[in-house]
């Protein structure tokens, strides 16, 4: 959209655009840098360009917005050194679990003792051969003299009963 705006918007900038990039430059210390930041002082300013004050104090706001931007440019150089290498901090970090941690996982495990205690004895039964000790339904079956199925059928019920274990202790 094309206004009053736009045009004294472009008309200002233009004329200040060497100026800009000028000043700009020696402020931050590189030629490519300040470009940038000329071009992301127009690109905000015609973002915003219905809210800008009259033409006569155009300039100056034109100006002024360059500078933060160059500032805010100078305070990220500044900060960028400590960020750096950021990726590496995790070799540094002591990984071993607290000591709130471990009342943590020591309350979900009683937790989680007690809910598989409270299954229907084959159900638990089951799930534990199943779970704890790797075996398959094949070898429960034969373990326990029933059929596979059934084996299946006793964990379908120790699941839905453990169903909202993790949900409700997290």
């Amino acid at each position: 959209m094309q206004t009053a705006f736009s045009s004294d918007l472009l008309g200002t900038f233009l004329s200040l655009r060497k100026r800009l990039l000028s000043s700009i430059s020696r402020f931050v210390g590189s030629h490519t840098a300040a470009e940038d930041l000329v071009q992301d002082t127009f690109l905000r300013l015609w973002e915003r360009r219905e809210r800008l004050p009259h033409a006569s104090q155009l300039h100056g706001y034109v100006v002024r917005t360059s500078q933060n931007l160059a500032i805010d440019f100078r305070r990220r150089q500044r900060i960028a050194p400590f960020v750096e290498g950021v990726e590496y901090l995790e070799f540094l970090t002591d990984n071993a679990p607290t000591p709130e941690d471990n009342v943590i996982a020591r309350d979900r495990m009683q937790s989680l003792s007690q809910a598989i205690a409270a299954l229907p004895p084959r159900a638990r039964e089951v799930f534990v051969m199943a779970r704890i000790d790797g075996m398959t339904y094949v070898e429960i079956g034969e373990k326990l003299g029933i059929s596979p199925k059934t084996v299946f059928s006793h964990m379908v019920v120790a699941l839905e009963r453990l169903d909202g274990f993790d949900r409700t202790e997290t």
